[in-house]
């Protein structure tokens, strides 16, 4: 099956389906047990790139997962976009290639890029605003 942040076929970036095994934030070791973390699929609400290196995949229930890239990815934050394809209903840390989607007539893949480590993330508190 192939995922995508832009294109509509259980989009990354756009709401996800309905969360596999009921559980919103779940993540765990499943098929690829010494990769890491593995995410579900229908569990993504949507991501969210900060650089060309780190991915933000924001779950459905508030839980927020980091991606850290095993290398900066060329064009991915200024793209914005990218695709993915799986076998399995879930992504996996240390094992899925991602391509980002390149602007243009039809679908345009760049660059090939693995995913990291996932980690958990908490964003940095808002500033205070004194009046």
């Amino acid at each position: 099956m192939i995922h995508s942040s832009k294109i509509i076929t259980r989009a990354v970036t756009a709401a996800g389906c309905a969360v596999l095994f009921g559980l919103a934030g779940y993540a765990g070791k499943s098929h690829a047990a010494s990769t890491g973390v593995c995410i579900p699929t229908s569990a993504i609400h949507h991501t969210e790139v900060t650089d060309d290196s780190t991915i933000l995949f924001h779950m459905k229930g508030g839980k927020i997962w980091k991606n850290s890239l095993k290398f900066p990815c060329f064009n991915l934050k200024f793209q914005g976009g990218f695709q993915y394809t799986t076998d399995y209903d879930e992504i996996c840390a240390n094992q899925q290639t991602i391509r980002v989607l390149q602007p243009g007539v039809g679908l345009r893949l760049g660059a090939a890029c693995t995913l990291g480590e996932f980690t958990p993330y908490s964003p940095p508190p808002k500033p205070l605003t004194g009046g």
